[in-house]
């Protein structure tokens, strides 16, 4: 170990899951979904070939089933879907950058809030592709 990140306790907000896969046809495949245990039991989630702007990215996040649950349900706060949007985004930028080294990626959770996102974990396999 390098080192370790300190960070304050988070309270609220929408877990969500970010993740990359590197296909051997299409190259970096983001995906996105709800996170923490409903990316298992709800399988909902849709996919992205990288690179993507903002703009794809927010019509990522309003394909899967459960959006209505970023934008406020039961008196919660919207979460910030700009900033999701741009997460995404970047990551895909990301991803298609260094496609010859990551074979996987997952950000989960990605917290997303009314005041912005933030990754509570992620993990990466880095396997140069031959």
């Amino acid at each position: 170990i390098r080192g370790c990140l300190i960070a304050p306790m988070l309270s609220g907000g929408v877990e969500t899951i970010l993740g990359v896969q590197r296909d051997s046809i299409f190259g970096p495949v983001v995906m996105f979904g709800l996170g923490g245990v409903f990316v298992e039991a709800l399988k909902d989630v849709t996919f992205r070939v990288a690179p993507f702007g903002v703009e794809e990215a927010h019509a990522m996040i309003r394909e899967i089933n459960a959006f209505p649950i970023l934008t406020g349900l039961r008196g919660q706060p919207p979460c910030d879907l700009d900033a999701l949007a741009q997460a995404l985004s970047a990551l895909s930028i990301f991803a298609k950058a260094n496609e010859s080294t990551i074979a996987s990626l997952d950000v989960n959770p990605y917290v997303v809030s009314d005041a912005g996102g933030v990754a509570l974990d992620a993990a990466f396999v880095i396997e140069p592709r031959v």
